[in-house]
């Protein structure tokens, strides 16, 4: 009787081959792990809490000029008009879409103010679609609104400035 090599037997390739495609996957996941962490880890926490009190304040200062808007985000231009509050001082606005969870497709644009007292921007491309969270500045950065939207959204968005 002539026995066959074990390597040309079909029983050890069937038995080893989910142990195989299991470390195969084990390491494939650890990579994708490894490689894509988390972008919201902040290394000094002091430095960053007094940074917050400081933004906080900008807050408070808003909500003093009584600052309430309307943001409008379509694929083609974004728009924010004052529809409360003491907006002629206001040359031009920063405005920062900042996605919650991947700082590649935060944003930033810069508005100016157009004839109907709107302040208006063309995209070049459409914003993505996902939840942002939305931080409104004039350009000399004295005051701030922030609003968490999602995207797309019909209509005009109330931009009001509670802290939130």
């Amino acid at each position: 009787m002539n026995a066959t090599p074990w390597y040309k037997q079909f029983w050890p390739w069937f038995l080893l081959f989910f142990p195989l495609a299991t470390i195969i996957a084990c390491v494939g996941l650890i990579t994708l792990a490894v490689g894509n962490g988390p972008d919201m880890v902040v290394d000094d926490y002091y430095k960053k809490g007094k940074a917050i009190n400081l933004e906080l304040t900008k807050f408070d200062k808003a909500k003093a000029l009584y600052l309430h808007g309307d943001l409008q985000i379509t694929d083609e231009r974004i728009s924010f008009a004052f529809t409360k509050g003491d907006d002629s001082k206001v040359a031009a606005l920063n405005i920062g879409l900042y996605h919650r969870t991947i700082s590649d497709k935060d944003l930033t644009f810069r508005l100016t103010k157009n004839a109907r007292g709107q302040f208006t921007t063309l995209l070049d491309a459409p914003v993505e679609q996902g939840a942002y969270t939305v931080f409104i500045t004039p350009f000399d950065d004295t005051w701030k609104l922030k609003e968490n939207i999602q995207l797309p959204q019909a209509g005009a968005i109330k931009v009001s400035p509670e802290y939130k």
